[in-house]
């Protein structure tokens, strides 16, 4: 696998699928999701998105691309509508935002972990 570098335009697509995606957050949705799967990690869906988007060999169209790029880059970039840096809370939009992505792209995570099973 290789990294990819993103042009100007795709920094700015992502940036924007970001903000979209920060409109659609919903705190009690968020505590809910936390309650419902606080024995289960995130990050196994964070590994999942960012594997799918890093396998040269598995294609997806841009618009998935986007959306899991989005989801990524919200999650590890450190400004978002919950600092990180307060425990616990900080997290609760990062994990909205990979739930949400999950949902979204349901057939092409099933398909990829097809590919690699």
């Amino acid at each position: 696998m290789s990294t990819q570098k993103l042009d100007a335009d795709q920094q700015t697509k992502i940036l924007d699928l970001k903000e979209e995606v920060a409109d659609q957050y919903d705190e009690k949705k968020a505590e809910e999701f936390i309650r419902k799967n606080q024995d289960k990690t995130w990050y196994e869906d964070f590994m999942v998105l960012f594997n799918m988007i890093r396998d040269k060999d598995f294609t997806l169209n841009t618009k998935t691309k986007l959306a899991i790029a989005g989801a990524i880059a919200y999650v590890v970039m450190p400004v978002d509508i919950i600092p990180d840096f307060l425990p616990i809370i900080g997290w609760i939009d990062d994990v909205f935002v990979l739930n949400f992505t999950v949902k979204s792209i349901r057939d092409e995570i099933v398909r990829y972990q097809e590919t690699t099973a």
